[in-house]
Order: C-alpha cells, then sequence, then structure tokens
C-alpha cells in the first residue's frame, strides 16, 4: 500500500460521531465482562486476553496507515492497534502479506470475542441474547457509515472494504425502491 500524501482529515464531528457509535459498544462490552465475571472472574480474564491479542493483530495492520499513532477508527473502532503498531513496529515496512496475515487474524479475533460470551449470556437469560446482538448491530450500524466511509484506508482496510460492498449495494437496493415508487405514482 502507498497512501497518499493527503488522507481525509478526520473533524471534530467525526470524532463526535466515534464516541456516539462507541456506546453500544461499550455497553456490551463493559456488560460482558461484568456478565462473564458472575459466572468466573477467568472468563472475563479470558476476553481481555482476547481483546489485547486483536489489539496486536490490529498493530501488524496499521503499519503504513496515514493515521498510525493518530486518531484512528480502525476495526471498528475499539482497538488501540494504530498506537501499538509504533511500539511493536516502529521501523517496520507496509507489506502486504504480513498486512494480510494480520488482517485475517483480527477478524477472527473480533469473532471470538463477539462469540465468547454467548454461552454465558443465553445462560443467564435467553432474552439477553436479542439485547446482546442488537446493541453490536448498533455499534456497526452507527460506526460503519460514520467512520469507514471517508477513511483514506478503507480501500485496504477489510471492514473499509466490507463497508464499500455494503454502501453499493444498499445504493443499488434504493435506485430499486426508488424505481418501484416511481411507478406506483403513475
Amino acid at each position: 500500500m502507498n497512501p497518499e500524501p493527503s488522507h481525509y482529515q478526520w473533524t471534530p464531528r467525526d470524532k463526535w460521531l466515534y464516541w456516539l457509535s462507541m456506546v453500544p459498544f461499550l455497553v456490551v462490552f463493559i456488560g460482558a465482562l461484568i456478565l462473564l465475571s458472575t459466572y468466573s472472574p477467568w472468563l472475563a480474564m479470558l476476553e481481555v486476553v482476547f481483546y489485547l491479542i486483536t489489539c496486536v493483530f490490529q498493530a501488524g495492520c496499521c503499519i503504513g496507515c496515514p493515521y498510525r499513532g493518530k486518531y484512528c477508527p480502525a476495526l471498528f473502532g475499539i482497538y488501540f492497534g494504530n498506537v501499538l503498531s509504533g511500539i511493536l513496529y516502529p521501523k517496520r515496512e507496509f507489506s502486504q502479506k504480513f498486512f494480510e496475515k494480520n488482517a485475517a487474524a483480527g477478524e477472527i479475533m473480533v469473532l471470538v470475542i463477539a462469540l465468547f460470551p454467548i454461552y454465558w449470556v443465553v445462560k443467564t437469560s435467553w432474552w439477553l441474547l436479542p439485547i446482546y446482538l442488537l446493541l453490536i448491530a448498533a455499534h456497526l450500524v452507527l460506526f460503519m457509515p460514520t467512520q469507514c466511509e471517508k477513511c483514506s484506508y478503507n480501500e485496504t482496510c477489510p471492514g473499509g472494504i466490507t463497508w464499500r460492498t455494503c454502501s453499493v449495494w444498499l445504493r443499488s437496493r434504493e435506485t430499486d425502491n426508488i424505481e418501484i415508487s416511481g411507478k406506483e405514482d403513475e
């Protein structure tokens, strides 16, 4: 990847929207830690370990990113790999192969973090599962259109690529709906 010398400059509004999108994530993550700790503090600690491992993988992805060490909403905005990258890999140059390995591992770890507590969520009460899943969905719905859309790394980042694909699909659906509603008016 060769980042362009000019990349998107995050505005205060972007950062405010970022923090707004963090509310559902923080509720679900902290809630999951509290819930897991009621069964065993080791379960909560394991979830934190998964989180930290994910940060290390994200740090590998941040090499070459124009936002490295600065405000960066990478990996759904919930990991601090952009700061950790400068510490772990201060002189490493971007490598597509290294990026892809870390991106794949990071994606897997995000799924592990999300799926790991589900057994205990359901064991506590089945109705917590829809709340848990809705909070994750709310985070993604608030985060991706406000952050991934503008990010200069969205042609490389798996999340950015996912958002770009979804936005193309949503735009095509919007066009289909406009055509259908236009036919109804006739």
